[in-house]
């Protein structure tokens, strides 16, 4: 498992992470997100429902689909959102590397 699976898997068990449109859509309207994640199959329907919950959120388009993730959260699950500062910094600098190397 590489650090980002790895670090989001801890940020899932921290009680940190939002997954799945309804849940992430709460968050971002309580202004709890401070970072998205969506995959690269995430459809145009959630990539607007999320856009719409919050215009300004933060979010990070990905190089993997629902299921290279769905061991960490057990599920199927194409739009996450970290609510931790801390986390979601790491995870940012390490989605950036996660990103560029599913892609070479």
């Amino acid at each position: 498992m590489d650090k980002f699976t790895s670090m989001l898997g801890l940020c899932r068990k921290a009680g940190k992470l939002a997954a799945g449109r309804d849940a992430v859509a709460a968050a971002l309207r309580k202004g709890q997100a401070r970072l998205v994640f969506l995959t690269s199959d995430a459809s145009p329907r959630h990539r607007r429902e999320i856009g719409a919950a919050d215009p300004d959120a933060p979010c990070v388009a990905l190089g993997c689909d629902m299921k290279d993730l769905s061991p960490v959260f057990g599920k199927a699950c194409c739009v996450f959102a970290v609510t931790d500062e801390h986390f979601a910094s790491r995870l940012g600098e390490l989605a950036t590397e996660y990103t560029d190397n599913k892609t070479e």
